[in-house]
């Protein structure tokens, strides 16, 4: 027979479990020296990040693995998969191989300002391909760091032999970040490989951002150092803090576009 005691115990345990929230809510705070500032917030498996100053978000979703860029402003989404936007991307170099002849001479005639913008808003699908060898890439330790609550592993990056980046990585939750938000941006960081390497240049600010977070070591990025341009981002707060479900699918009344709108 089960004592009195044990089950008074398991009632104990069940109110205290009852009390606590299921889970909570993440919001990180990203600063770089150069004014560009942005904000991540994570909620059921989904993370929202927008630049300071700009109206255009993303949002990822880990159980749908898709990622989608709202422009509330325009009242419209582009959705995709990173399968879907690898393929549109390889069609995209495709026609770039056709039409390189030519494009360099249009966009040669053009003034400098229009140029400019023509090519940023196509990134790396526009204009001859970098000429050279690729550069050597090496990593040092460079000890470990805390940043918000967060212990990270610092990784120097030596390109042809000179330090040109310092990124402090994470690869366990800390402070007020829970693990399965941890997850899901684990999941946000990979995807953002294949953001910026792809169509990070249609996104402008957003894109830039993105950068920081696309680094080719395990974990979260809590920190990154520039060195080959003097500029430092940083994770320098986070709190847990319950979020609204409006904040990750308030684009579902807007009008959905089709990804190939991205590369007008």
């Amino acid at each position: 027979m089960v004592s009195k005691g044990i089950i008074g115990g398991m009632m104990v345990i069940s109110v205290l479990l009852a009390a606590m929230p299921v889970q909570a809510d993440s919001t990180l705070k990203v600063r770089g020296s150069d004014g560009l500032n942005s904000t991540i917030q994570v909620r059921n498996g989904k993370g929202r990040m927008n630049v300071d100053g700009m109206s255009e978000y993303l949002v990822y979703d880990s159980r749908s693995g898709t990622i989608t860029y709202v422009e509330p402003q325009q009242r419209q989404y582009t959705q995709v998969t990173a399968a879907e936007l690898e393929a549109t991307m390889q069609t995209a170099v495709s026609m770039k191989e056709s039409i390189l002849p030519y494009m360099d001479g249009v966009l040669a005639g053009l003034p400098e300002e229009q140029r400019k913008m023509i090519e940023q808003r196509m990134g790396g699908l526009v204009g001859a391909p970098a000429a050279g060898k690729p550069a050597d890439i090496r990593t040092i330790d460079r000890g470990k760091h805390t940043f918000a609550g967060l212990r990270c592993k610092a990784t120097g990056i030596l390109k042809n032999g000179r330090p040109a980046a310092e990124v402090c990585m994470t690869t366990v939750p800390g402070g007020k970040l829970s693990r399965r938000d941890f997850s899901t941006l684990e999941g946000l960081v990979d995807y953002s490989r294949t953001i910026t390497s792809t169509a990070g240049g249609m996104l402008g600010d957003l894109g830039k951002q993105l950068e920081i977070f696309a680094v080719e070591l395990d974990g979260v990025p809590v920190a990154v150092r520039d060195l080959e341009h003097g500029k430092r981002y940083q994770v320098t707060a986070i709190s847990n803090a319950r979020l609204p479900d409006a904040l990750f699918n308030g684009h579902g009344r807007f009008r959905k576009q089709d990804i190939t709108a991205l590369l007008r």
